[in-house]
């Protein structure tokens, strides 16, 4: 989906700012930074909160079905900015990083500049999205290599 298309709709809008922030948190730092890089102007920023590292407690469930239980902490940042048009930029990344959270919520901001929406878009949040992708599949692949197949008498038979 682009965002002409999800301008029109503010539902859709939400979900792909939700996108955005997905792939921005997720990115590894330094590709992060080489994608801000590649932002021509950046408008004043002023720190609403600025970057600061806290826990919070990660839960799972036993085989993704069952009732969530404690798994442990996770080390969290996170920073919320607002530009010079009012546009706030919020980010909460995994790790101790406090320019990966500022540079999240300031691409969070920017981001939601309607005139700059689509190019940043296709400059930015792609690229990052390729790198994820390939970088899971490419993890995957080293994993199935030394996957073990348990037989049992059941398998065995079919």
């Amino acid at each position: 989906m682009r965002f002409d298309e999800a301008s029109a709709n503010p539902t859709k809008l939400v979900s792909m700012r939700a996108r955005w922030i997905s792939e921005i948190a997720h990115a590894i730092f330094s590709d992060l930074a080489d994608a801000a890089a590649r932002v021509e102007r950046w408008p004043e920023f002023t720190s609403i909160n600025s970057p600061e590292v806290g826990l919070i407690m990660a839960h799972g469930r036993m085989g993704g079905l069952g009732d969530p239980f404690p798994l442990g902490e996770c080390t969290v940042t996170r920073c919320t900015v607002q530009d010079d048009q009012g546009y706030m930029g919020l980010a909460y990344v995994l790790g101790d990083s406090l320019a990966h959270a500022e540079i999240a919520a300031k691409l969070d901001a920017l981001l939601q500049h309607p005139e700059r929406q689509s190019s940043l878009w296709d400059r930015i949040i792609a690229p990052l999205m390729i790198l994820r992708t390939t970088r899971e599949a490419q993890t995957k692949q080293e994993n199935q290599s030394s996957r073990v197949q348990f037989f049992t008498m059941e398998t065995m038979r079919s």
